[in-house]
């Protein structure tokens, strides 16, 4: 006895002997072996019969179809590692490539700013305070440590302004 694949069945009902498509699985008999193909990846632009399920009338199914058509799981066709990495490197190098331009043609310039003074003795008055007792709890009090921690710059124009500002409107800064 040699062992041998058989390439032949015979139906049993018929008696006919069927020639076998692929002898390493007797179950397609004289089916023709169809390579599976995703239907999402087939044209969704062409022409089908059965258009929602891309699949014309008379083609021939795999064994699987079911895993492959429009209702299977998605297929994602993955990258190799070099490309994503090729990809990412393309991506933050663009973005802090960005960064940097920003950073070094200063297009956000600082604002000229200067701390905010307020007068009648901070506002104490409006704001109720009784008298010079509870002045010190009613009054505003700016935030005066970005001047005194040099965050601000120094700009000519900045203080010729604050200058003029104060000759003009001197009762502000009585305190």
């Amino acid at each position: 006895m040699t062992l041998t694949t058989r390439t032949t069945i015979t139906d049993q009902s018929t008696g006919e002997t069927i020639r076998l498509t692929d002898p390493q699985n007797p179950l397609y008999a004289d089916y023709p072996k169809v390579e599976p193909v995703f239907a999402l990846q087939r044209d969704p632009y062409a022409t089908y019969d059965f258009q929602q399920l891309r699949r014309n009338k008379n083609d021939p199914l795999t064994l699987d179809d079911d895993l492959y058509d429009m209702w299977s799981p998605d297929y994602f066709q993955t990258v190799d590692d070099k490309t994503a990495l090729k990809h990412n490197a393309i991506f933050f190098s663009l973005f802090f490539g960005f960064g940097a331009f920003i950073a070094f043609w200063e297009l956000n310039p600082e604002k000229p700013a200067m701390p905010r003074s307020y007068p009648y003795n901070g506002l104490a008055k409006s704001l109720g305070s009784g008298g010079e007792a509870t002045d010190y709890f009613y009054r505003v009090r700016p935030d005066e440590t970005a001047a005194a921690a040099g965050i601000l710059a120094d700009d000519v124009s900045v203080a010729s302004q604050e200058e003029a500002y104060k000759k003009a409107y001197p009762d502000f800064f009585r305190a």
